[in-house]
């Protein structure tokens, strides 16, 4: 699904990323963790095609040009939900560029499944400041999945929700890669969000991969296990 190889990434003659390699496989969950810094939503940005590639490689579905943008989805740390509009008119903001009403009608109604998928009927025509972080947060996920792209991008998903709102949104990924077969690459600095979702957490320190581990569902299981790989992260990360 995934593979980065070799790849560099400098601001200003200052280095960010240092031959980066690894990959993502399809339907996986991974988790990106790391210090502060250490270019985590860089990586996102180039993965995305926001920047350009300047050193190394990266492939999307075997697609390797500026088209894999088309094969990604990136859902940013701000849900980024435009104040004027409702609930159902941010989600289908871009259909509006195109030509084909028909197109467009498909897409209200694709939406309206994804709400209902959600939790949030009768939210359509809610403004972004009747809702909660909770429901901002899942409006901003759904719109990305509206993009139907093999590969979503989550840079901090979690970071402003408190624990009940942060577990039903582990609930709804668990769902959506179950239903949809989508592969997930998320950016966290909560180990929690590693632990609960994630098949494999990589460690980007000093701009490069530096370590990965795998988290099975038996793991998750064995709190002994548990607190050993949380205590092997913590460590890793200071070294």
């Amino acid at each position: 699904m995934l593979k980065v190889d070799e790849l560099d990434f400098s601001y200003d003659n200052r280095k960010i990323l240092k031959h980066i390699s690894f990959q993502i496989f399809s339907g996986e969950i991974a988790t990106l963790i790391g210090p502060s810094g250490t270019g985590k939503t860089t990586l996102f940005k180039l993965l995305a095609g926001i920047l350009p590639v300047q050193n190394g490689s990266i492939q999307i579905s075997n697609v390797s040009d500026d088209s894999k943008r088309s094969h990604v989805a990136y859902m940013m740390q701000e849900d980024l939900l435009l104040p004027w509009r409702t609930v159902l008119s941010n989600m289908t903001l871009t259909a509006e560029l195109g030509s084909n009403p028909d197109s467009h009608k498909t897409l209200v109604a694709e939406a309206r499944d994804l709400l209902s998928e959600i939790d949030m009927d009768g939210c359509e025509y809610l403004y972004p400041h009747q809702l909660s972080g909770g429901m901002r947060q899942r409006v901003a996920l759904a719109r990305a999945l509206l993009q139907k792209r093999p590969l979503l991008l989550l840079d901090e998903p979690f970071g402003s929700l408190d624990v009940t709102t942060r577990e039903q949104m582990y609930l709804l990924l668990r769902q959506i890669r179950m239903k949809y077969g989508t592969t997930i690459l998320m950016v966290t600095h909560d180990f929690r969000d590693a632990l609960a979702l994630a098949d494999r957490a990589l460690l980007l320190s000093r701009g490069t991969i530096s370590h990965q581990w795998c988290i099975t569902d038996d793991l998750r299981n064995n709190p002994h296990a548990v607190s050993d790989l949380l205590s092997d992260m913590r460590n890793r990360i200071v070294e």
